[in-house]
C-alpha cells in the first residue's frame, strides 16, 4: 500500500516548546510523531517533494495565500489550519486580512480549525472544513489527581500572563490561596490579589498544575474573537482530573460532554461557592476526555479526514 505523504508548512520552526508559540507546538511539532506512528511520511518546509496533502499553518497575510497557491502545484490536496477566526474582523482581523482569509478559503481544499466555533464561522466561504480538537500529549499528562480538597480549595489558573486580568472580580475569595502558571507578562498586570506564581515551562506544567484543586477560568465572551478560543486551557486540567470553574466558551461547552468536571459561572450566577458545591456532585471522571483529545486519536481522526478528501477527489474525476 502507498504511504501517505504529509507535508507541515510553518512560519516558525522553533522546536523548543519554551519558546514556540503555544498553537505551534501544540498543532504541529507534538503531532509529528503521532503521524508518524500511523504510517505517515511526515515533512515540514520541505518545497521540492509532491504531497497527498499539505496542511499551512497560518498567517493570514498575502504571502502565504500565494504559498498555498504554489502548494497546489505540488500536493493532491491542501488545507489551512488556523487556531482563530479568520472570517469576521476583530481584534486580530481587519479588513484587509479579512480579505485575504476569503481568497485562501476559496482557494484552500478545505480548514482545518481549532473550535467547532472557527468552523462554524467559517463554513460559508470554504470547500470544506474539519475540526482538530486542540490536542493533548498524555506521556506528557500521565497523572490524575486525587484527594480534591474542596473544603479549602486552592485554586488555580494558568495562561498568558496579560489575561490572568480575568480573575480580578473573583480577588476576594482567591486572595492568598490561588496559584498562577504563566510567563513573565503577569508582572506588568495590576493584579487585585495576592497569588503564588509559578513560571510556565513544558517540562514542569503538569506538576505545577497538580498544586491545585480547583481551577478557576474566567474570560470574556460574547464576541467573535474570544468565542472561538480552543479548550487548551481547560482540557490541560480536564485530563489531570482536575474540577474547572470557568466562562462559557463554546469549546469548553463542547469539551463538558467528555468531561463531567467543568461547571460554568453563568449557570451559577458567577458565584464561585456556587460552583464548587456542584463540583462536589461530579465524578471527574478522565477516561472519555483522555481517550477523545489525546494526540493519537486527534492524529488518526485527522489523517481519516485527509484521505476521505482525496477519495472524494478522485470520484469527481
Amino acid at each position: 500500500m502507498k504511504q501517505f505523504k504529509l507535508g507541515l508548512f510553518v512560519t516558525n520552526t522553533e522546536r523548543d516548546y519554551n519558546k514556540a508559540r503555544a498553537s505551534f507546538w501544540i498543532r504541529i511539532f507534538q503531532m509529528i510523531e503521532y503521524y508518524e506512528s500511523l504510517g505517515v511520511n511526515v515533512s515540514v518546509n520541505n518545497y521540492f517533494k509532491r504531497y497527498d496533502a499539505v496542511i499551512l499553518f497560518r498567517k493570514v497575510k498575502p504571502k502565504y495565500y500565494y504559498i498555498l497557491k504554489y502548494l497546489k502545484l505540488i500536493s493532491n490536496t491542501v488545507y489551512f489550519d488556523t487556531c482563530i477566526n479568520i472570517f469576521s474582523t476583530h481584534e486580530e482581523i481587519n479588513d484587509d486580512k479579512l480579505a485575504i482569509a476569503h481568497k485562501i478559503g476559496h482557494a484552500a481544499d478545505g480548514l482545518i480549525c481549532a473550535s467547532h466555533q472557527i468552523a462554524r464561522h467559517a463554513l460559508p466561504y470554504c470547500n470544506s472544513v474539519f475540526v482538530m480538537e486542540d490536542p493533548v500529549n498524555l506521556k506528557h499528562f500521565p497523572q490524575v489527581k486525587t484527594g480534591i480538597n474542596f473544603d479549602n480549595p486552592v485554586f488555580g489558573w494558568s495562561g498568558v500572563g496579560l489575561k490572568s486580568v480575568f480573575l480580578n472580580p473573583y480577588a476576594d475569595i482567591i486572595n492568598n490561596r490561588i496559584c498562577i502558571v504563566a510567563d513573565n507578562g503577569i508582572k506588568n498586570v495590576a493584579l487585585e490579589f495576592n497569588y503564588d506564581f509559578l513560571l510556565w515551562r513544558y517540562e514542569t506544567i503538569q506538576q505545577n498544575l497538580l498544586k491545585c484543586d480547583v481551577a478557576l477560568l474566567p474570560r470574556s465572551t460574547g464576541d467573535k474573537y474570544n468565542d472561538s478560543h480552543s479548550s487548551f486551557k481547560a482540557l490541560v486540567y480536564a485530563v489531570s482530573g482536575i474540577p474547572i470553574i470557568a466562562n462559557r466558551i463554546p469549546s469548553y461547552v463542547d469539551m463538558s460532554k467528555y468531561y463531567d468536571g467543568i461547571v460554568f459561572l453563568e449557570d451559577h450566577n458567577d458565584d464561585v461557592n456556587c460552583c464548587i458545591k456542584e463540583l462536589r456532585k461530579r465524578s471527574l471522571d478522565t477516561v472519555r476526555i483522555r481517550e477523545h483529545y489525546s494526540c493519537q486519536n486527534q492524529a488518526a481522526l485527522l489523517i481519516k479526514y485527509l484521505t476521505s478528501e482525496i477519495e472524494k477527489q478522485k470520484r469527481k474525476l
